[in-house]
């Protein structure tokens, strides 16, 4: 792995939870996940989908680690989740998606966008996945790849 830049170092800066609807957030994708200039909706995922706050670092910081090094970048909007409202699956099933910082010591920028059902944390740690309606998710994961454009072409087939 290249050297951590600094500024990417936590260095006991605390949680920041405020995201504005402008921010850039970004998720590194796999060569095979690009078509010419289309992204494949495997990019992209729930629950805990990680990103990087464009806040606080570039995009290239995704492709620091050697595994990662001919691997692409998109972008998508804090505004584009929607977060912080319901979103009305099937009419009556209340999710919410929320961007969370969640830094690492050495990943200060690391986020997720997590998804909640009637104020329950959807995810593998709470072994409740069933609660994640696949037609949901599915529709979510498109309109995420929908709103995303590549900002770090990779280097690999694609």
């Amino acid at each position: 792995m290249a050297d951590v830049p600094p500024e990417m170092k936590r260095n006991s800066r605390p949680v920041d939870p405020v995201f504005a609807d402008d921010e850039d957030l970004f998720r590194r994708f796999a060569p095979d996940n690009l078509d010419g200039d289309e992204i494949s909706i495997a990019a992209v995922g729930l629950p805990d989908m990680s990103v990087h706050r464009g806040k606080y670092g570039p995009p290239g910081w995704l492709l620091l680690a050697e595994e990662f090094s001919d691997w692409g970048v998109l972008s998508f909007k804090v505004r584009d989740i929607p977060p912080n409202r319901e979103i009305f699956h099937l009419g009556n099933i209340p999710y919410v998606l929320m961007a969370r910082h969640v830094p690492y010591n050495l990943n200060y920028p690391h986020s997720e966008v997590h998804v909640y059902l009637r104020n329950e944390h959807i995810c593998r740690e709470n072994d409740n996945l069933d609660l994640l309606d696949p037609d949901f998710h599915l529709r979510w994961r498109e309109c995420i790849v929908f709103a995303s454009h590549v900002v770090v072409h990779p280097a690999g087939p694609g």
